[in-house]
């Protein structure tokens, strides 16, 4: 999708980084209050590793509180004590890491939970179960879904984090990104089928575009009605759908094939010639070395990046020790 920034006017900006959202699209229903308790080593947490709006929503946390911890959480609670500033957040998390000891913080958010499920009778005539059956093999599917009422939030400084693919004039959630300040994390699984954002039946790629940048720009929040493959043929033809088309060896040129081809041929006919060592003067041989001494330990962690899949549609990977699936 386009990484252009939104044109949304200065007086919506500040509203959201306030945290103050449109009363009859973000209702009571959808704001859930819960507490994060976060085992936390000597030192930590660091309070330069924080950062909120000032309606005190979260925008940056330490790498190893999310989760639990999402993007724009409205922080309530430090430990049980109230915050209502920035400059009582730092002082509170100053105090914690001072005493230089293991403990537990705990706090307290409130989180926009803003996934619902709707049924067959709310759902937009573009979706399968609305369509004639066919007798197409390859044909989608008109039964084994569900359907979810999605609402996304342009958080301040947010981003997307959805790319999607048109197929049979419907529209494919292709990759996520699950990463920190990400629109879509936690309510978009790969191959969901998005059928209408606001007022908008969803046909094709470009009106996908279109449709989320103008509802973005209009009031900062879009409403999504999604398809969601749930058994084994509608699952099935969803995959399908997201390997179509993808090349599975890149384009190279025909004077590059024929220069690897001829040094193939050279290398059957004389042998592979071991390359020079790119060391230059004498080395020493640890062949016979009996002990070995670590001088420094250094631990690095790194946090995999990975998209959201949805658990109905995998596939079982057969056990090919079992002699019945040779």
């Amino acid at each position: 999708m386009s990484a252009e920034p939104l044109n949304m006017s200065a007086e919506k900006r500040r509203a959201f980084r306030a945290g103050k959202f449109p009363e009859d699209i973000i209702t009571k229903d959808m704001i859930r209050e819960m507490t994060c308790s976060i085992d936390c080593s000597p030192g930590t947490p660091n309070p330069k590793e924080f950062k909120v709006t000032e309606g005190m929503l979260l925008t940056k946390v330490p790498a190893d509180m999310t989760p639990p911890l999402e993007y724009c959480d409205h922080l309530l609670k430090i430990n049980g004590t109230s915050v209502t500033t920035k400059k009582e957040m730092q002082e509170t998390f100053y105090k914690l890491a001072k005493t230089n000891k293991p403990h537990y913080l705990s706090l307290t958010v409130r989180r926009i939970i803003s996934v619902e499920r709707i049924d067959a009778r709310s759902v937009p005539s573009n979706a399968s179960i609305k369509k004639p059956p066919s007798k197409d093999k390859y044909a989608k599917p008109t039964k084994g879904y569900l359907y979810y009422k999605v609402v996304l939030i342009y958080f301040p400084r947010s981003k997307l984090g959805i790319n999607v693919k048109s197929y049979g004039n419907v529209v494919y959630v292709e990759s996520t990104d699950c990463s920190w300040g990400s629109t879509t994390r936690r309510f978009l699984y790969l191959g969901d089928a998005i059928l209408k954002i606001d007022d908008t039946e969803i046909l094709d790629v470009q009106t996908t575009q279109s449709a989320i940048r103008s509802g973005f720009q209009k009031n900062g929040i879009i409403t999504m009605i999604i398809e969601r493959a749930n058994e084994q043929f509608s699952s099935k033809f969803v995959r399908s759908v997201l390997s179509f088309n993808k090349a599975l060896d890149p384009f190279i040129p025909a004077d590059v094939v024929k220069s690897c081809a001829d040094q193939l041929a050279h290398y059957e006919k004389n042998g592979f010639i071991e390359p020079t060592p790119i060391f230059r003067g004498p080395t020493k041989d640890y062949s016979s070395a009996k002990r070995v001494t670590v001088a420094q330990k250094l631990v690095v962690n790194k946090r995999i990046a990975s998209e959201v899949f949805n658990p109905d549609s995998l596939s079982v990977v057969p056990d090919w020790n079992d002699p019945k699936n040779r």
